[in-house]
């Protein structure tokens, strides 16, 4: 949205188009990671906490279908410059193409990740398989379609994007544990633990991707894409630091019983939460423009 307002012909649907990418991220990937926490830790929560987990799981699968949904309205009006958002041949060309075939995989996978939080004994099964559609509907557009090796780059996009996901969706658990003192510091701690080998794959995986994508350390600084991807690692470097703060300091003193210890590492999980909302905005400006694209360089 910023990147299209800074451009010499801002379009108000474009800026729109970015903002529900990454309304969708969010709330996709998000369900997701919260499908792979309920795989790996639902056996650490009480039934409170079991509940909260569910009701937060489908009301993000829903978001991120109806997100998507709405995103394609807005992309369909853009294609048909605003005269008519629900034209037959607009949909039927974008629904044969990339952008038809990432959302009907979105859409299942957290059909998926939805089933997975209504008890089914299926549920871990049915949960890691959503999941892992969400994240590989990402890899069936966008930047890393149009770059060679395909394969390698698909596998790095799913890879970066299961592992963002994982953290990102962690974190509404977390800091409702973070509110049940000593118990919720023990699985704050070893979800922290896991979480170790999760920032290495972001960032390994991260690297390459922007590695392949960009090329050139000059385009970093003179394009739009450059500039969005700068915005994201220094947002990422934000939630390191938080979650070096919590590791360290507040789940220590929650485990100690600290005053006021629990809302204070609540509150600190709430901001990185908001964090992590805006760094799917800047991937969400990331995916508006090419990586290499001249013909929107940034003006000296």
């Amino acid at each position: 949205m910023i990147v299209e307002y800074l451009r010499p012909d801002p379009s108000a649907l474009d800026a729109a188009v970015v903002m529900l990418r990454a309304g969708y991220h969010a709330a996709s990937l998000g369900a997701a990671g919260l499908a792979l926490f309920a795989a790996a830790f639902a056996h650490r929560l009480d039934a409170a906490g079991l509940a909260h987990l569910r009701r937060g799981t489908l009301g993000a699968a829903a978001a991120g279908i109806a997100l998507s949904l709405l995103a394609l309205v807005v992309q369909a009006a853009v294609l048909t410059e605003g005269s008519d958002p629900f034209d037959g041949e607009t949909w039927r060309a974008m629904m044969v193409s990339r952008i038809g075939d990432a959302f009907w995989l979105r859409c299942a996978g957290l059909l998926l990740v939805a089933l997975s939080a209504m008890g089914s004994r299926f549920g871990v099964a049915l949960g890691a398989m959503g999941a892992l559609m969400v994240a590989a509907s990402y890899a069936a557009m966008g930047h890393s379609t149009l770059y060679r090796p395909r394969q390698m780059l698909s596998a790095l996009v799913v890879l970066h994007l299961l592992a963002v996901a994982f953290w990102i969706g962690s974190l509404p658990p977390l800091a409702r544990a973070a509110r049940d003192g000593a118990a919720g510091a023990a699985l704050i701690a070893e979800w922290s633990r896991a979480a170790l080998g999760i920032v290495a794959v972001v960032v390994a995986a991260g690297l390459l991707l922007a590695w392949y994508l960009v090329g050139r350390w000059d385009l970093l600084v003179s394009t739009w894409y450059g500039g969005a991807l700068i915005a994201k690692v220094a947002l990422f470097a934000a939630l390191l630091a938080f979650a070096a703060w919590h590791r360290l300091r507040l789940t220590p003193a929650l485990a100690r019983g600290g005053p006021e210890a629990g809302a204070r590492l609540t509150r600190s999980i709430r901001i990185e939460m908001i964090v992590a909302l805006l760094v799917f905005w800047a991937a969400a400006e990331m995916v508006s423009v090419h990586p290499a694209d001249y013909g929107h360089r940034i003006r000296g």
